[in-house]
């Protein structure tokens, strides 16, 4: 990314200038210059957690197509290696990835309801990642697990549309659109097992959709594992791409 590219530069010339301020300055260029960002990013956000609940179903269906009605016990067996199953590592980035998705979209829905002159800055939302329901039924079900991924697709399409559908106008897409990116949320979590209470850290509704996002990918590469040394399946039968960062791919095809 460009904060690694600019230590790289910083290492090799010596310079005494901290490159993070040079960067700061760039990005804020690059925001002033692109009116239509808000919403591009929006759908990119979109679309990256789109794909990778795609990427997630498209696995269940190759268990599937490997072992019929055994595919659930492959979809619970632990793996040595990684110490977890494939539904434990589903469940988990899908408790994290939901709950983003529904702040994004209470935000949308709000936005919606009104013209975008009366938009106003919403009370920070509260998402609590640590506060989750382990070994349930969405971890040892493959079909509720399939039936709760496509529920956060379809939520992930309302909120696409709803931009959309206002692209007749750039300027009441880019304000809807940024209204939601923009919107604040305190993020809470556990930083050590010491601590007593959660962590809360300001954040917003696009920062998140982003996290959510690097996150899964990290449980799909843990998955793959299972997956190709535990769970039966062959690299041919993975979806494309799963489980690999975008960042790895375009390295690759470079």
């Amino acid at each position: 990314g460009i904060f690694w590219r600019a230590r790289q530069t910083y290492d090799r010339s010596h310079q005494t200038e901290p490159p993070q301020l040079k960067t700061s300055n760039r990005l804020q260029t690059a925001r002033m210059t692109s009116p239509s960002s808000c919403a591009n990013l929006l759908r990119s956000l979109c679309r990256s957690n789109t794909a990778l609940l795609h990427q997630k179903v498209g696995l269940l269906d190759a268990l599937t197509a490997r072992h019929g009605p055994a595919a659930t016990e492959m979809f619970t067996k632990p793996c040595s290696i990684v110490g977890a199953t494939i539904g434990q590592h589903f469940r988990h980035s899908m408790d994290h990835m939901e709950l983003a998705v529904l702040v994004a979209s209470a935000r949308c829905n709000e936005a919606m309801s009104v013209p975008s002159s009366d938009y106003k800055q919403a009370e920070p939302a509260e998402i609590h990642y640590d506060l989750r329901v382990r070994g349930g039924t969405l971890e040892k079900d493959m079909e509720e697990s399939r039936k709760r991924m496509v529920s956060v697709v379809d939520v992930l399409d309302e909120i696409s549309n709803a931009v959309a559908s206002s692209d007749t106008n750039a300027n009441v897409t880019e304000e809807l659109a940024s209204h939601i990116i923009h919107s604040p949320v305190h993020a809470q979590f556990y930083l050590t097992a010491d601590e007593g209470e959660e962590s809360k850290l300001p954040s917003t509704v696009g920062r998140e959709l982003g996290f959510v996002a690097h996150h899964a990918i990290h449980h799909m590469a843990m998955v793959k594992v299972i997956a190709l040394q535990s769970a039966g399946l062959d690299e041919e039968e993975l979806p494309d791409g799963f489980g690999r960062a975008p960042s790895t791919i375009k390295y690759d095809r470079s």
